[in-house]
């Protein structure tokens, strides 16, 4: 999608390529529906873990859990995969076009001897594009580091809420739930962000917000939303959290980072801006270990 004119181009039926440049006004509604496939997919693997454990563990989710039954949940979990994934890598390999070919034979054909991923390219990207490149990673960096560190903290949150439980069927079906609120957010995205009253920028401000004003509740009130007259506002507070992040920034910062930047370094630019999110997903696991509870 971002290295070069694949943005651009959508498939149609019978395979043929129709540019979306005449379809504006849905391009990001387009984008969006295809990268909230991962929410499908981190949904569908807590469900297939919850039925192996119903299978493999006498159709029981509750402790004690033989060696036998979790080494057969587990691998069967990846296993599933394996077929579709070989699939995947067979079809892009020897049938996918990639896009930057595209690129290539364009520019080929213009005669120009470069292939627009040098360094000299990445240094154009810094020097004329500078506060793009600084947004699209800073943004995604934080979006990381609040979405991640919001994950890194779930299974204290199930604790709270499920006090004295030591079934994993019960975290699995409260993550269940956080999976499916998140799928809410995502196409709740898809159908906004291309409308001219709201836009990229105003839901990923309006993400932004949202997730500062609902961290900084139980920030302070922690000690009281975990007493059982409050702890439904502290569930509300959480799923909204994880609504908020997939309706703004989880999404608009995917694809901000690759509309703003032009097609030879899009890839490069769109790249860095994914590992800087990468650097805030890795943050919160180090930082929160020298923080004294």
């Amino acid at each position: 999608m971002t290295s070069t004119t694949a943005l651009e181009y959508k498939a149609k039926g019978g395979g043929k390529s129709v540019n979306s440049r005449d379809d504006k006004l849905h391009r990001g509604r387009n984008v969006v529906l295809a990268f909230l496939m991962q929410g499908w997919g981190q949904f569908f693997n807590q469900a297939v873990l919850i039925i192996l454990l119903l299978c493999f563990h006498h159709g029981s989710g509750n402790p004690p859990y033989s060696k036998v039954s979790t080494q057969w949940i587990f691998r069967v979990q990846f296993g599933i995969m394996a077929l579709p994934t070989l699939w995947l890598a067979y079809y892009r390999y020897y049938k996918l076009q990639y896009s930057s070919a595209a690129l290539m034979r364009s520019k080929k054909n213009a005669r120009v001897n470069q292939s627009g991923y040098d360094v000299a390219s990445l240094k154009l990207v810094f020097s004329h594009f500078g506060g793009r490149i600084f947004a699209s990673s800073f943004g995604w960096f934080a979006n990381d580091f609040g979405f991640y560190g919001n994950k890194l903290f779930q299974s204290v949150f199930i604790k709270v809420i499920s006090p004295g439980n030591n079934s994993v069927i019960v975290g699995w079906n409260w993550n269940l739930l956080n999976c499916g609120v998140a799928l809410v957010g995502y196409y709740m995205s898809a159908l906004v962000i291309d409308h001219k009253l709201i836009g990229r920028k105003r839901l990923q401000n309006i993400g932004f917000l949202a997730n500062f004003i609902l961290f900084l509740i139980p920030a302070f009130l922690y000690d009281d939303l975990r007493t059982p007259k409050h702890i439904h506002a502290f569930q509300a507070i959480y799923f909204l959290s994880g609504f908020f992040q997939q309706l703004g920034p989880n999404c608009t910062t995917f694809l901000v980072a690759a509309e703003i930047f032009p097609i030879s370094v899009r890839a490069t630019a769109h790249g860095f801006s994914a590992a800087m999110g990468k650097l805030g997903a890795l943050l919160p696991a180090i930082i929160y270990n020298y923080i004294d509870t």
